[in-house]
């Protein structure tokens, strides 16, 4: 489960029926990856957090800061468009244009925007994991708040506007080592589909060879709320790429890895829920914070009573805030996190990491992380630890 969404469900209570399912889920471990995939009542849910995308959606096409800009516990940091490069690379065949807008990687994520643009008039594009019983107010992110909203599904749109073709569109990032993705999109006024994707590695290397893989897939005709995507007349368009990091923020040069790594000096014991964190590293990128957190479990007992939900809450100790999501530190734009043993199945490990981002602005001497069951919403006592620049030897421990 991704730290989002552990947050955009922080008040929902599962049973232990579902519980159970969503938990053998994650232990097929099978490669995650989180589509962008919205119900209506969802839409309306976060409307408010989407006036400011639709207005950006008006002024021009959106960026990749302004896909990653949309979640309320995001950071941008003010710099962070000079690390993005942009009119990357242009690949086209006889139905598509397909152009690489912007680009950034800073040794382990990758992001990208890129621009389907139909050749032909009368083409529809889809993101990939849209359907013809979607509305289609989802491509488009055309929200009216407190007015009508078109209730069309894509298909009786594609019957209404008289398009003859449609295609079902993606465009990522392939390479070695991606253990986990998400994408998004929105379709403009003139028919372009803007792809948003994002790939992060298992391992941070300074370059890195891939290669921008662009499939469309026609959808079957006659059009019906029926019709399937038949991915055998699939068309595909390929380029290698080599990706290059980006500069570290704090120095305008990379320098040695271990000028922006910082490290806790001690180990805290968490004894309500039998864990100790072991080690706590921060290392800075150009858009965000990456945290490893490793602790090991020293009451199994204790642990157990959890299911699995443990998570550690990075919170500022003098908020005034009453809400304890609110009391968090602010998270980088990766937008989600993960939790998982290192020596073995779930239920017999001991050690686990923690993964996830901060803001590039929560960069502090002293962090306190409080414990928290993300499955029952209860929280648990807060520790402080006190951080120091890492050594060489520090980060031969990754």
């Amino acid at each position: 489960m991704t730290r989002r969404l552990r947050e955009e469900l922080s008040a929902v209570h599962v049973s232990p029926a579902l519980r159970q399912r969503t938990i053998d889920a994650v232990r097929r471990k099978e490669r995650p990856y989180m589509k962008r995939k919205l119900s209506i009542a969802l839409v309306f849910a976060l409307i408010a957090v989407l006036l400011c995308a639709a207005a950006l959606a008006a002024a021009g096409r959106w960026g990749m800061l302004d896909f990653v800009g949309r979640y309320r516990d995001s950071y941008i940091p003010e710099d962070a468009g000079d690390y993005v490069q942009t009119d990357v690379l242009v690949m086209e065949n006889e139905w598509v244009t397909v152009s690489i807008r912007e680009l950034y990687y800073d040794g382990r994520i990758s992001r990208m925007t890129a621009d389907v643009t139909p050749k032909a008039e009368n083409v529809l594009l889809m993101g990939e994991d849209a359907c013809m019983e979607d509305l289609f107010i989802n491509l488009t992110h055309e929200y009216v708040v407190d007015g009508d909203n078109d209730m069309r599904s894509i298909c009786q749109v594609i019957l209404d506007e008289g398009y003859t073709d449609a295609y079902v569109v993606n465009v990522g990032i392939i390479g070695q080592d991606v253990y986990m993705g998400t994408m998004d999109y929105i379709l403009g006024g003139d028919g372009t589909l803007t792809i948003y994707s994002q790939e992060e590695y298992a391992a941070d290397l300074p370059e890195r060879e891939v290669t921008i893989h662009t499939i469309l897939m026609p959808v079957e005709k006659p059009f019906s709320p029926e019709s399937l995507v038949s991915y055998e007349d699939r068309m595909e368009l390929e380029e290698t790429l080599t990706l290059r990091a980006s500069s570290y923020p704090e120095n305008g040069t990379k320098g040695s890895d271990a000028e922006n790594v910082f490290v806790n000096t001690e180990p805290a014991v968490f004894d309500s829920v039998g864990v100790r964190v072991d080690r706590l590293l921060l290392e800075v990128k150009p858009q965000e914070i990456y945290v490893t957190l490793d602790y090991t479990v020293l009451d199994r007992e204790k642990y157990a009573k959890m299911d699995g939900g443990l998570w550690f809450e990075f919170i500022d100790p003098d908020s005034d805030e009453q809400s304890y999501y609110e009391q968090r530190l602010k998270a980088g734009l990766t937008g989600g996190g993960s939790a998982g043993p290192v020596d073995g199945e779930p239920d017999t490990a001991v050690r686990f990491t923690q993964r996830e981002t901060l803001a590039r602005n929560e960069l502090h001497d002293t962090y306190t992380l409080r414990a928290y069951d993300s499955w029952e919403k209860e929280r648990y006592e807060a520790h402080t630890l006190f951080m120091r620049p890492a050594t060489e030897d520090d980060l031969n421990e990754k």
